[in-house]
């Protein structure tokens, strides 16, 4: 049992790191390939914090343990929203200096998802329809605004793409990927023979033990972010990770197997994921700050979500 949560802990470790490398190796191609720093804070940095979700997802789905899927899924998103977004607020408010374009999206994504997952399992048919969404959202942002984030430090970005190397920016970006496929069968495996001795279901594992490893890459981002002043990386990297983590994890998940919906999760789990995302919507839209009652209110009802939810 012990020898298994330390084991799990390295999982993370390489989950985390992994995903430092492919994040750095993402955003020194896309920089090499002077692609804005607008689009790669709302896809590359998203996504590439979203990486330890899909890997692990995907082993679960491919070693047939695809009740962790949708428990990863719901609880990392509840995780980002909730804790991640009430704690940033609470430690440090922020403005949301930028467009809010894609919170109606944000909000009718999940909408959408928790209706297909309260009617019946995730088929490879609706995998397939929320992938297509993904890759269409990609190119929505792509197109839509190529304003940088940050003008004023174009001529430093500009010095320093000179400098990147594109292979090496490559080889880092692989070496991420191989250290998150090996952290994330380490983090599966491990958190099953944990499960088994607590006598946990699959789904329950995904909600807590890796649906709060795998965050932890968007809240250090988060965190890291809002304590800089840049409260539009911090809120465009919870929106963009969850947005992802529905459409492209759920969705490649789904293609693979059958994602079948525990009761617990239709009671408590998915409908708390829409009002969180509803709820910090209508703060965004209306408001467009997170101040610390925002974040207080996030906190406590993710908090109470969690409570049910394991209860």
């Amino acid at each position: 049992m012990y020898l298994a949560i330390v084991l799990v802990i390295v999982g993370f470790l390489l989950l985390i790191y992994g995903g430092d490398r492919v994040c750095c190796g993402a955003s020194a191609i896309a920089m090499r390939l002077h692609v804005s720093q607008f689009v790669i804070g709302m896809t590359i940095v998203a996504i590439s914090t979203s990486a330890p979700e899909l890997i692990t997802s995907i082993v679960a789905a491919l070693d047939n343990h695809q009740e962790i899927v949708l428990g990863n899924v719901i609880g990392s998103n509840l995780v980002n929203i909730g804790f991640a977004g009430g704690l940033v607020a609470l430690i440090k408010p922020f403005d949301i200096p930028f467009r809010i374009g894609e919170v109606p999206f944000f909000c009718l994504i999940s909408c959408i998802f928790g209706i297909l997952t309260l009617i019946s399992e995730l088929t490879a048919f609706e995998g397939i329809f929320l992938c297509l969404l993904g890759f269409l959202y990609i190119i929505y942002v792509c197109r839509s605004d190529r304003r940088t984030l940050y003008p004023q430090k174009d001529k430093i970005l500009k010095k320093m793409v000179k400098k990147i190397h594109l292979g090496r920016a490559f080889g880092t970006f692989f070496c991420g990927i191989g250290l998150l496929l090996i952290g994330a069968k380490i983090v599966i495996y491990y958190s099953i023979v944990i499960a088994n001795k607590m006598e946990w279901s699959d789904s329950l594992v995904g909600f807590t033990i890796i649906a709060i490893g795998t965050s932890f890459p968007e809240i250090a981002t988060s965190l890291i972010a809002s304590f800089r002043g840049y409260g539009s990386i911090c809120i465009g990297n919870i929106i963009g990770s969850n947005i992802f983590n529905i459409l492209i994890v759920a969705g490649a998940s789904a293609c693979i197997c059958p994602l079948r919906v525990e009761a617990r999760f239709r009671l408590f789990g998915i409908p708390s994921l829409v009002i969180l995302t509803s709820i910090m919507g209508f703060f965004l839209a209306t408001r467009r700050t997170i101040n610390r009652s925002h974040g207080f209110i996030l906190l406590v009802l993710y908090l109470v979500s969690f409570y049910l939810t394991m209860n």
